[in-house]
């Protein structure tokens, strides 16, 4: 299966080069059918560039705080950001509204060669 993503410029150029492995979503309906193995189709937002990856691995939390404690900030290209900043970047995303009926999504990925 092929899922289909957009990405602002900062994490497009991150997964690009290879320093963001793990992207964070709310896990709604949509996100909720991806599955390991699955490809996602990134699209910059702003210049409509293609990325490929496929799916290693699936974790599934309760809110994003509780993914934050669990997944490395090395894994998301966040070095030296704190549990608090990442929760309120995140919220700038996805309310917390959303987080509370949804939960939090952490997709590990690979690029496609």
């Amino acid at each position: 299966m092929r899922d289909e993503m957009g990405l602002f410029e900062e994490p497009f150029r991150s997964i690009e080069q290879g320093r963001k492995t793990v992207e964070i979503r709310l896990n709604d309906p949509k996100r909720q059918q991806i599955q390991v193995g699955d490809q996602i189709q990134f699209t910059h937002t702003e210049t409509s560039e293609i990325l490929l990856v496929h799916v290693t691995k699936r974790q599934v939390f309760p809110d994003f705080r509780a993914l934050y404690e669990q997944i490395p900030n090395e894994d998301i290209d966040c070095i030296g950001w704190s549990l608090d900043d990442l929760v309120t970047s995140t919220y700038t995303i996805y309310s917390p509204e959303a987080e509370q009926q949804y939960g939090a999504l952490a997709l590990t990925i690979a690029l496609e060669p």
